[in-house]
């Protein structure tokens, strides 16, 4: 059997002593999509540093759990270890294209400058023209000679994705990919991920606030809140028959999903602040379905069914959860 692209198992990270990460799980096979939810803070971007080797950057490090790509176990591995699989096991598509590209350089010196990291000296121009090709993106004089400013923003996050494709990785992270596009270039940008996956039957792990967007473009979604993930399972289901009450409430809070006049919902509250010790269930202080119980309990990750896991203590296995029902008696 193939190992997964990459095995996240009950990963805890900390930065200094405060505590990031407690208890993430997750898995992307060659060829799959796997998307991870939530609000900002919820530790989506802390989870991309822990899967692509940049957690020392910040003073991270794994505490508890493993961490495998490609099969291989990299949970204590160096920045110089790290090396030999960023670019070309795992390649990241990070967050903002407009500070993430060179201003001051031209877009062909960036993409030859990938090429050559990638070791492909030979045939430069050539693979710059594959490249572009496969974000689908012209090679043109004007193309090659512009500044990342000159460029639109759905452009911009094509050349972002052929920079991560230089070195033929197997498994794509993109953090926020469609943040800030308008809804026509969004959707460009998701199918194209969707037809490089195909194509190059690569891993993709794809990281966003809009759940709308994990709906459209993969095939296993992981919820997050607080620096643990409450639910995953098949997208398809997670979207269409959520467990968990913080799954529903950012369903719920979709603009699409309001009737024409009507006020989007919101989540009333406010997510805990990163390292906040919380007693009991992270997402109680929100929750409209919780009982004295979730204050005072923490929900372990619970199987409900062959392929879903849910961390809520009202989640019983019958479905999603709900308030008790309370017998009146006459």
């Amino acid at each position: 059997m193939t190992a997964p692209l990459l095995e996240l198992v009950d990963v805890c990270v900390s930065v200094g002593r405060t505590r990031i990460l407690e208890g993430v799980s997750l898995s992307v096979e060659p060829g799959s999509a796997v998307g991870l939810v939530g609000e900002t803070g919820s530790g989506k971007t802390m989870t991309v540093r822990t899967a692509t080797g940049l957690l020392h950057g910040i003073g991270g490090k794994v505490t508890s759990g493993s961490v495998h790509v490609a099969g291989v176990d990299v949970t204590r591995a160096s920045d110089r270890q790290w090396r030999r699989w960023q670019g070309r096991t795992v390649a990241l598509v990070p967050q903002s294209s407009m500070s993430s590209l060179d201003p001051l350089m031209v877009i062909g010196k960036q993409l030859r400058e990938a090429v050559r990291l990638a070791g492909k000296r030979a045939g430069e121009r050539a693979e710059v023209e594959r490249l572009l090709a496969a974000v689908q993106l012209e090679p043109t004089a004007w193309l090659l000679h512009a500044h990342p400013h000159e460029l639109s923003g759905g452009m911009r996050q094509r050349v972002m994705i052929a920079l991560a494709l230089a070195g033929d990785p197997a498994l794509l992270v993109a953090d926020e990919p469609t943040t800030a596009l308008d809804a026509a270039v969004r959707h460009e940008v998701l199918d194209l991920l969707g037809t490089l996956r195909r194509e190059k039957n690569l891993g993709l792990l794809l990281i966003s606030h809009d759940i709308s967007a994990i709906a459209a473009a993969t095939d296993v979604t992981v919820v997050m809140y607080g620096g643990r993930s409450i639910e995953s399972g098949p997208t398809s289901r997670v979207v269409g028959d959520p467990l968990h009450p913080y799954t529903r409430a950012l369903i719920g809070a979709l603009p699409e999903r309001t009737p024409p006049g009507s006020r989007i919902p919101a989540i009333g509250g406010q997510p805990p602040l990163p390292g906040e010790i919380v007693t009991g269930c992270s997402f109680a202080p929100r929750c409209p379905v919780a009982i004295v119980e979730c204050g005072t309990t923490r929900p372990a990750l619970t199987e409900v069914g062959a392929d879903r896991l849910v961390r809520c203590l009202l989640a019983d296995g019958s479905g999603a959860a709900q308030p008790p029902t309370v017998e009146v008696t006459a």
